[in-house]
């Protein structure tokens, strides 16, 4: 079983139980003491249990990782205009990679270039460009998560590495002077194997993913376009100015997109 998963079942045990052991959760998931302890290790970090005496429980106001869903009805109008921008950068006949993410999901939505060929392991993804017949999908396969509306698993990587891309929209759980940040460890590897393997990669974030924080990093060198909704913070586009990073700012106010280099 992939942490991944281990972690959305702890939460779900904590919901009925609201503590768990580090012996309960070796035995529960047939793991070492070493592998329970990062596993707690993470759950903290992301601030969604506290640690007690020999495990977790929920905190007494409890910050839960929210649903796919969820996410994407959060901010829907932000993500909507930002989606709409990136979509503008497909060309006909390109091959662009798109990756599980709400903002992406936008992008999908939006999507007017014909006769091009998507990659992605986004069943949301799917099921929206299914629906027109002036295009490819290619499915990355792999297990379900259910929850996060996705396809998982090492295959992901495997068949990735066959593909060569002209885009690569990705999102972010997290953005920091250093880099962008993701909840779990194949989430990261994901992203970074999707921007191998594009010409061009574009990160879609709305301006709340600048005060997040999560876990697994990637670097700002494998980005070479930023699409978000609000001015960034100096320190990150001190960086990003440094690193030769395009930025384009949806903004709000006038719903006029600026381009920024």
């Amino acid at each position: 079983m992939f942490q991944e998963e281990r972690l959305l079942k702890i939460l779900e045990y904590l919901k009925q139980h609201q503590s768990m052991s580090v012996q309960e959760i070796c035995t529960q998931f047939d793991v070492s003491r070493d592998t329970a302890r990062r596993d707690i290790v993470r759950l903290v970090q992301e601030g969604v249990v506290i640690r007690t005496h020999g495990g977790v429980s929920l905190p007494e106001l409890q910050k839960e990782l929210l649903s796919y869903q969820d996410r994407l009805i959060d901010k829907s109008e932000s993500k909507q205009r930002i989606g709409k921008t990136a979509a503008q950068l497909i060309q006909d006949h390109e091959t662009v990679i798109l990756d599980v993410s709400t903002t992406v999901q936008f992008v999908a939505e939006q999507i007017t270039a014909k006769d091009i060929t998507v990659v992605t392991h986004s069943i949301d993804n799917v099921g929206i460009l299914s629906k027109r017949e002036d295009l490819q999908i290619y499915v990355l396969g792999g297990y379900l998560n259910v929850k996060n509306r996705l396809l998982y698993g090492p295959s992901i990587i495997d068949k990735l590495s066959e593909i060569r891309a002209d885009k690569a929209f990705i999102g972010a759980s997290a953005i920091g002077a250093d880099g962008l940040y993701y909840p779990y460890e194949e989430d990261a590897r994901v992203k970074r194997e999707m921007a191998r393997r594009a010409d061009q990669v574009i990160l879609v974030a709305d301006h709340s993913k600048f005060n997040a924080k999560s876990f697994y990093r990637l670097d700002f060198d494998f980005v070479d376009i930023l699409i978000t909704n609000r001015e960034l913070p100096s320190q990150i586009r001190e960086v990003l100015d440094q690193k030769n990073i395009t930025v384009i700012e949806c903004s709000e106010e006038t719903k006029e997109v600026q381009s920024q280099d």
